[in-house]
């Protein structure tokens, strides 16, 4: 799970400047700085995107995971774990007791498409495609084992279960409620920092991602500001394959971009200042 920790004895200049010039303590400075961290790093956690373009992107990666995708000049052909028994195959299907193969359709030219009966199940639950699902995905990401057809004489095999319409339908939905639950880590974190400043603590994370605050309590924060020496607080990701969807270049550049923001705001805070100092002269 990732963990960060957020120390003045890496940015113990820019707290101290930032402390100062924000008219607060160290401590407080630290959890000013750990809430942009959160944010940045919700930010730098798949899907990619602020607002509804990156709830789309994790959608679309869902559909792709469970239905497959087709080839091109955008990506490989890829199988995907379950297709729809569709109203022809199921008024057309044939299968006998001698054999596990099922004909789901032929063609003119004589070739059969069909599965066996492990996979012809229109009879799945949500639940059982659930299992099938969380079997198929291993670390984090989705199993490239198999493929669309494996071709014996003039029988192609789909290895993909073939479930009901309306079933397969509602899984998908099911699961694309789900998009933005491993970021909604440091948004939780994000709300259990001590709020020095007013406004949401969240600000700056979009809503399909705070939805789950409520829902997952994934994250922790351990506030060891009462440090003297070294004032910190550790933000931790607990959500499942958290790891799994923010890459390590990405976690430091979200330290690289925080601490540009407090050098930023410390600029403007100062600007300002003077501003008024020279008006007032």
């Amino acid at each position: 799970m990732p963990k960060f920790k957020l120390t003045n004895l890496k940015f113990e200049k820019i707290m101290k400047d930032y402390a100062e010039i924000r008219e607060t303590t160290i401590p407080d400075a630290v959890h000013m700085g750990a809430r942009l961290l959160c944010v940045e790093l919700a930010r730098r956690t798949q899907p990619f995107g602020d607002k509804k373009g990156g709830e789309k992107v994790g959608e679309k990666a869902i559909t792709r995971d469970l239905l497959g995708r087709g080839g091109g000049s955008k990506g490989k052909n890829r199988a995907g774990v379950f297709a729809p028994l569709t109203p022809f195959m199921q008024e057309h299907a044939l299968f006998n007791n001698t054999s596990d193969n099922i004909r789901l359709f032929a063609r003119k030219d004589g070739t059969v498409y069909g599965t066996d009966r492990a996979h012809f199940m229109p009879d799945a639950s949500t639940s059982t495609m659930r299992g099938i699902h969380k079997n198929n995905f291993v670390n984090g990401r989705m199993s490239a084992a198999g493929g669309d057809t494996r071709d014996i004489g003039r029988w192609k095999f789909i290895n993909r279960y073939f479930v009901m319409p309306d079933t397969l339908k509602d899984y998908i939905a099911s699961q694309h409620a789900k998009v933005g639950i491993a970021k909604s880590g440091w948004a939780y974190c994000a709300t259990h920092l001590k709020k020095v400043v007013a406004g949401d603590m969240t600000k700056g994370i979009p809503g399909w991602v705070t939805r789950h605050i409520g829902d997952h309590g994934n994250g922790r924060v351990t506030d060891n500001t009462g440090n003297l020496d070294h004032p910190h607080v550790i933000l931790t990701n607990t959500s499942k394959y958290a790891d799994a969807v923010l890459r390590p270049s990405e976690q430091l550049m979200a330290m690289s971009v925080v601490a540009e923001k407090m050098k930023n705001q410390m600029a403007r805070i100062l600007k300002g200042r003077i501003t008024k100092l020279q008006e007032a002269a």
